[in-house]
């Protein structure tokens, strides 16, 4: 049977191959003269139409008189049609793209007409005309002729969108594909394939999701049968003889695409995703993507309020510092689609710095300022805020490398701690609406250098909004990002890539991850939810990350998902500085408490810590140790001004290494 699909699929899509080349020739012709060819094929069937009215008023029995004074009413007709559909730019448009919207212009181009020849007619009496002498109710032949018009006008439209839909499903053999999802993301992705992709891909049928009321299976969706569900997938790929599955549910769980891809593997069928809106609207277009490890890491989609967002950045002048890296690029590029007055991107890395310039250009924003600098140099930063004005600051310039920066103790001081208390004075100084401190998971009880600068960074931003009320500060933590630079995954990658082995630091180590895009979304709205909360002048907000991954058990998906069975795990041990777990906020001290947006929670601490004039001692004798290169001092002192660091024990080594550094 499929053989036979085949074979009459070859020899119809033979037979519109022969019609097409006619319509090309047709389409590359001039614009002139396709637009005369349409205008003369619009008056004919005007014409045409008229005179069937005229035959079907009379039976077919039409009196020679009738026919001598009816061609010149015919003839003023079509060009009253013609000079009507060309107003309405009916003749502007691409014939193979017809849709409702052609329809509506050609039904108000033929409504007009038809009421002004009716209103002609009614005119004239019950004797006719005037163009022709009829004495029998000449209206019925001006609204029925004008009926006819419109259908025909219409179909000969539809015509080139009809055959170029079927040519194009029709043509040779190509990938069989089904695609999963009946909603509409599924249809409009088959609309894609068939405009775009038809020389390599055939749809032989959708696959009804989870959500999908059960009577959709066994129906049709734009002529392509709903074969069954997802949990008949595995019998559909067998039975329909499928190369590839196309998931285009934008709301499916990660549990649901796990078994579907787990399902596809077994059946050795191709598994590619359709991208979120999101992501077809940076680009412009639908792109399928492979699989990749972040659609099976157990996370909902996160719903944003685009309006708060919106109204929080756009028209207003913009700083990103640390623009440069992951969390800071990917700031700067969602920033860029909401309008504000200005954006300076500031960074130390100038390559990265440039490649970041053109991303925001290619996202429409032609105006971003890039400057190249140090959040240490006070000098560059008083310039940047004097010069820019900054009305809204995210901080997201860090050391964030735990081991490194276990060893590099001075420099992680240096710039966490230093370069935060710089930007947040500046900004309060320089008078910015508001300040965000981009934290992260370990400053909740750190165990190392990064996360204990990451929390006191926190505790000067709130020092900072007690010295300046007139702008809100707030710090913002959540968990790993997928696909930042050094982080796990991007790390497993290269190694399945290279043979392996992966390295995992214990078979027990879990932490909470979130990709880059939502986790940039969630910081813009805890700023959004900061400046709406005119109570706290300073608030600590946490992401809400889903449930936790084993680090092992994410090295076997990426080792399933890449297709490399023979890549094996080898387990390293915990590095200096690192946790088998993270937490979220420190459940002695702190508090959580619900805001408008059920996936950001504001943190209330009664942590017995260091503030006003004595936390800014411990930071002045720390940040003179670490300009002196005395880690092991510093340290102390670090350990001092943030009472919840608990250091690791280091190794005989890692602490030579750090006294040395």
């Amino acid at each position: 049977m499929r053989g036979f699909r085949d074979r009459f699929g070859s020899a119809r899509g033979a037979v519109n191959r022969g019609t097409g080349r006619v319509q090309r020739a047709f389409q590359q012709s001039p614009p002139t003269f396709r637009r005369g060819a349409a205008m003369l094929v619009d008056a004919a069937i005007v014409v045409e139409s008229f005179a069937v009215a005229l035959l079907f008023r009379f039976d077919g029995d039409v009196r020679e008189p009738f026919w001598e004074t009816f061609w010149p009413f015919a003839l003023a007709s079509a060009l009253l049609f013609v000079l009507l559909l060309r107003s309405n730019g009916v003749y502007q448009s691409i014939l193979r793209y017809t849709g409702i919207y052609q329809g509506v212009r050609i039904a108000s181009a033929t409504s007009i007409a038809t009421g002004l020849l009716f209103l002609a007619d009614f005119g004239t009496g019950p004797e006719g005309l005037g163009l022709l002498d009829f004495n029998m109710a000449p209206l019925s032949v001006v609204l029925v002729g004008g009926v006819l018009a419109y259908l025909q006008l219409v179909a000969v439209r539809l015509y080139p969108r009809v055959f170029y839909e079927l040519s194009l499903r029709e043509i040779g053999r190509r990938k069989r594909t089904a695609i999963v999802g009946t909603g509409e993301a599924g249809v409009a992705l088959a609309g894609h394939i068939w405009r775009t992709a038809a020389a390599e891909t055939q749809i032989v049928g959708f696959v009804a999701d989870s959500d999908a009321p059960d009577e959709v299976i066994g129906k049709n969706i734009e002529g392509v049968p709903v074969v069954g569900s997802v949990d008949d997938i595995e019998s559909i790929i067998a039975e329909n003889g499928v190369d590839q599955v196309i998931i285009a549910t934008p709301r499916a769980s990660r549990e649901e695409i796990d078994r579907i891809w787990r399902t596809c593997v077994r059946a050795k069928a191709e598994v590619k995703v359709m991208p979120d809106l999101g992501e077809i609207l940076s680009q412009g277009t639908i792109r399928l993507r492979e699989i990749q490890i972040e659609d099976l890491l157990g996370r909902e989609p996160i719903d944003i309020d685009l309006g708060a967002i919106s109204d929080y950045i756009n028209g207003r002048s913009v700083l990103v510092t640390g623009a440069g890296g992951s969390i800071g690029r990917e700031l700067s590029r969602q920033i860029s689609r909401l309008g504000p007055s200005s954006l300076t991107l500031f960074d130390r890395d100038e390559s990265g710095l440039y490649y970041l310039g053109q991303d925001v250009r290619r996202e429409g924003y032609e105006n971003a300022t890039l400057l190249v600098g140090d959040v240490t140099a006070s000098e560059r930063l008083s310039f940047i805020f004097e010069r820019y004005r900054p009305e809204l600051v995210f901080h997201a310039a860090a050391y964030k490398h735990v081991p490194m920066m276990e060893l590099q103790a001075t420099e992680a001081i240096t710039n966490n701690v230093y370069g935060t208390l710089n930007v947040a004075r500046m900004a309060g100084a320089y008078g910015a609406k508001s300040f965000i401190n981009v934290s992260t998971d370990k400053a909740v009880n750190p165990a190392n250098v990064m996360g204990a600068t990451k929390r006191l960074a926190e505790m000067i931003s709130r020092e900072m909004a007690d010295e300046f009320p007139d702008t809100t500060f707030a710090s913002v933590r959540f968990g790993n990002v997928l696909g930042s630079r050094g982080s796990v995954i991007p790390t497993f990658r290269q190694q399945i890539e290279a043979g392996g082995p992966v390295t995992v630091t214990h078979p027990e180590m879990i932490r909470y991850f979130m990709t880059i895009p939502e986790a940039v979304s969630l910081i813009l709205q805890a700023g959004a939810l900061s400046t709406q909360d005119a109570k706290h002048r300073y608030s600590t907000y946490m992401l809400e990350m889903g449930r936790p991954v084993r680090i092992m058990e994410l090295a076997q998906n990426m080792i399933e998902v890449m297709g490399a069975p023979d890549v094996h795990i080898k387990f390293t041990g915990l590095r200096p500085g690192e946790k088998l777990s993270e937490e979220l906020y420190e459940s002695k001290s702190e508090s959580q408490h619900a805001t408008n947006h059920p996936m950001v929670y504001r943190l209330t601490s009664e942590i017995d810590a260091p503030t006003g004039d004595d936390l800014m001692e411990f930071v002045s004798r720390m940040l003179s140790e670490a300009r002196q290169q005395e880690p092991e001092l510093a340290v102390k002192s670090l350990k001092h001004a943030v009472p919840t660091y608990s250091e690791e024990i280091l190794s005989d080594e890692a602490r030579i290494d750090r006294n040395s550094g």
